[in-house]
């Protein structure tokens, strides 16, 4: 019997030592992200019927009201132009009539609320998987109605 409980308690002991490790690989990975490209189903998802604020590589911030039957109002500074949106080929996008622009964007989320913009017209918004270079963004945005994330980068 003293040998069976030996036994027993030293299968429990591997078992409860597995359990423990592979708790500790998914912290670990949770803590490490892989970032992709957001779906198209992804991006209505989280975008449709929104209001997003956000910033441009030379910190000019603007906001855009992503509106479910795809108009949208975008506003930076004094700019205000009304708009469109759609979702194709993983890329977001928008137009807007003269003298707004507009362009597809694939986006990455990258923390609970902050998304990375990629002009798909560019090598990095044109790659397979998004660059694992930082900063590398044509836009960053949120979900203006709270706090932003963005300093909040996972590690990758």
């Amino acid at each position: 019997m003293h040998l069976k409980a030996i036994i027993g308690a030293t299968a429990l002991a591997l078992v409860l030592h597995g359990a423990a490790a592979e708790g500790a690989a998914a912290s670990e990975d949770t803590d490490t992200v892989e970032l992709g490209w957001m779906s198209d189903d992804a991006i209505r998802d989280e975008f449709a019927g929104r209001r997003l604020a956000g910033i441009y590589p030379n910190l000019n911030h603007w906001t855009e009201a992503i509106e479910s039957d795809g108009s949208t109002d975008y506003h930076e500074g004094m700019k205000q132009w009304r708009g469109h949106w759609w979702v194709e080929s993983r890329a977001f996008c928008f137009s807007y009539p003269f003298p707004g622009n507009g362009g597809c964007f694939r986006v990455v989320k990258v923390s609970s609320n902050c998304f990375e913009l990629y002009d798909f017209s560019t090598p990095p918004g044109q790659a397979d998987a998004p660059p694992a270079v930082e900063d590398r963004w044509n836009g960053r945005m949120w979900h203006a109605d709270k706090p932003t994330t963005c300093e909040e980068r996972p590690a990758v």
